[in-house]
């Protein structure tokens, strides 16, 4: 048998590219292996600390977390990692750093200076990769918002813009910001401030009306959280000639919140291919559909999709170029004519899905004890292919359901497949 080391004789860049899927405490550790080995970690561009897999003393097991002593030790011991990392890697680029420190709260604002000096170690050597998955008590270093080899930033820090007056990262492709709340100006700097800037997500808490308008976009994904009940009137453009897939969650910051009747969303996507729009049910937002108009692939999920149908129905243009439908998370028993009647704007539609869970929305059907009925327009597209549907077991409305898919599917050769699921609870 050839017990030859085969990975010891790769070249370095294909033993630092092994070692990019460990963290960084793990790659220190592989020095021991032998004497090829025992400076590699000081060159590897990819470094990622990560207080929670972080071992000390030979356990990380949640239930040292208990004693606030222990979890201080075990994090002062995670800075010195970091730290004596740093300092003994030779002065190669770094390519990507990611620190995470698990929502880790106690006395952070002690160690916020120490902190910030990790970053900006990685910022004076070349950072194409930054992750911060935690939130400083101060503010981020200036240097990463003028960063000009930085390509790919995540992070997670509240109002991480509205404080910043100098944007300037022009190698910027890929942004990640979670939490806090924007604000126009601090929006207007972000695309002006980053020219190839491709794919944008943001999860931010929306009080007021803002406009993206950027050229260079072509992934964005929105996950909008109103942060107030009294919160209405919010208008949002967005204006994105370049965009190939849009992703748009709303929803209300806590649950029992009242309904938001005054959000309007109007959508300049001209090439768009794909779309996920997920609406909470208490959110009526007006205006998207008209922006959707070119999309290929579309999914609607969430029962506030009741009323964007309901809002929009007299002013729905043609999806001509739709081709894929996917509805979930939506009453099809109780309002499947909202979706009949939006169907009849889809005519080259090939695949139409639908996930059955039975009455989302506590609808009443009942008139005077007899079963209200709901007028379903036959679907006039003849290109229809397939319906797949998931559905549950033991609904009483179901045999209705599979009616109205009947009617819409008897101008079309469509086959309808049908498979059953099972819910299951926590």
């Amino acid at each position: 048998m050839d017990e030859r080391d085969m990975i010891s004789s790769l070249p370095d860049c294909l033993i630092h590219l092994i070692m990019s899927f460990l963290t960084a405490q793990e790659a220190v550790q592989t020095c021991v292996l032998s004497k090829r080995w025992k400076n590699l970690w000081t060159t590897l561009p990819f470094l990622d600390f990560d207080l929670y897999k972080f071992e000390y003393g030979g356990k990380s097991d949640d239930s040292e977390w208990g004693d606030d002593e222990l979890e201080r030790i075990k994090f002062e011991k995670f800075r010195d990692l970091v730290s004596t990392t740093l300092v003994l890697r030779e002065g190669s680029d770094l390519h990507t750093l990611r620190v995470s420190l698990d929502d880790w709260k106690n006395d952070v604002h002690k160690y916020d200076m120490i902190i910030r000096s990790w970053i900006l170690y990685a910022l004076k050597h070349n950072l194409q990769v930054l992750n911060i998955d935690f939130q400083l008590v101060a503010s981020l270093p200036l240097g990463v918002f003028t960063c000009a080899s930085l390509v790919d930033a995540s992070l997670d820090y509240p109002n991480a813009l509205n404080h910043i007056k100098v944007i300037n990262l022009p190698c910027l492709r890929r942004l990640y910001l979670h939490g806090g709340k924007l604000n126009q100006d601090s929006v207007d700097k972000l695309f002006c401030g980053c020219p190839v800037l491709e794919f944008l997500h943001l999860e931010y808490c929306c009080e007021e009306s803002f406009i993206i308008n950027s050229q260079s976009l072509k992934y964005l994904k929105v996950h909008c959280v109103s942060g107030r009940i009294e919160t209405k009137n919010l208008m949002e453009l967005i204006n994105t000639p370049n965009l190939l897939s849009f992703c748009c969650e709303i929803s209300p910051e806590t649950i029992g919140r009242k309904i938001v009747n005054g959000h309007k969303m109007l959508l300049k996507m001209p090439i768009l291919s794909s779309a996920h729009i997920s609406l909470d049910l208490h959110y009526k937002v007006k205006g998207m559909l008209m922006g959707l108009s070119n999309v290929q692939n579309l999914t609607f999920s969430g029962r506030g999709i009741k009323d964007l149908l309901e809002n929009d129905l007299l002013k729905y243009p043609e999806f001509s170029n739709l081709k894929n439908l996917n509805v979930k998370d939506f009453c099809l028993c109780h309002h499947f004519n909202l979706l009949a009647s939006f169907l009849n704007h889809c005519l080259i539609l090939e695949k139409l899905s639908l996930e059955y869970l039975g009455c989302q929305c506590g609808a009443q059907v009942q008139v005077l004890g007899k079963q209200k009925s709901l007028k379903i327009a036959p679907f006039k597209g003849k290109q229809l292919k397939i319906v797949e549907v998931q559905f549950v077991e033991h609904d009483q409305d179901f045999p209705r359901f599979v009616k109205y898919l009947q009617e819409i599917a008897r101008n079309s050769s469509a086959q309808i497949n049908m498979t059953r699921i099972s819910l299951s609870w926590p």
